[in-house]
């Protein structure tokens, strides 16, 4: 069912997540990383009015994929998928919000820690997770956990970065998600900075 999005995930192998304070700087960001050549762009909860900035580039960008983040609640899932959200990401395992993202027929890629919680999500059925924060877990467990459920596909995220993305993936990633580093070159060098930095990722990952 959800295949689709799987082979865009793993073939494009990195996510720009775009967390800031405003909708505008949220817009810029995420254009930014477009035109850089990331297929792939998760809109966190915690930006301003998160589900429109959804739909403005899902109808902006045809062939992007766009995923909402840091998703809590019922009302935050019904927003961003009637928003158009290819995926939704949660920071932890939540069976409520799980099953709920699965009623509504959207894909769910939820953030753990812990082989128990690897092992919670396989049982619920889900097969794609967010290994988080990846800093604090390090990038030994994703071998040991694909060691155990070979057929997941595992996306970390946290503490990765152009510089150490292609280590992520020797390590078995999937796919990984880019954050705070594309809030801090904004800060420092723009859009053109953001795009610049987008395009040496990419460029690491293919």
């Amino acid at each position: 069912m959800f295949e689709e999005i799987y082979n865009i995930l793993k073939e494009e192998k990195a996510v720009a997540v775009i967390r800031t304070n405003t909708y505008e700087e949220a817009k810029e960001i995420s254009m930014a990383a477009i035109e850089g050549g990331m297929k792939i762009i998760e809109i966190t909860m915690s930006v301003p009015n998160a589900p429109k900035l959804i739909k403005e580039l899902k109808e902006a960008y045809k062939g992007v994929c766009v995923g909402a983040g840091t998703v809590l609640t019922k009302d935050a899932v019904d927003e961003c998928i009637d928003n158009n959200a290819d995926f939704i990401v949660s920071p932890c395992i939540d069976e409520e919000i799980i099953s709920y993202v699965s009623q509504r027929k959207a894909l769910i890629i939820p953030g753990l820690m812990t082989m128990s919680e690897v092992n919670k999500a396989y049982k619920l059925g889900l097969r794609f997770i967010k290994l988080f924060p990846g800093s604090v877990v390090g990038k030994g467990f994703i071998g040991a956990a694909k060691s155990i459920f070979p057929d997941i596909y595992i996306m970390p995220t946290g503490g990765v970065n152009k510089d150490n993305i292609s280590e992520w993936i020797q390590a078995g990633a999937d796919c990984s998600g880019i954050g705070s580093d594309l809030n801090k070159v904004y800060k420092s060098s723009g859009v053109i900075g953001v795009k610049e930095y987008c395009i040496k990722v990419m460029a690491k990952v293919k």
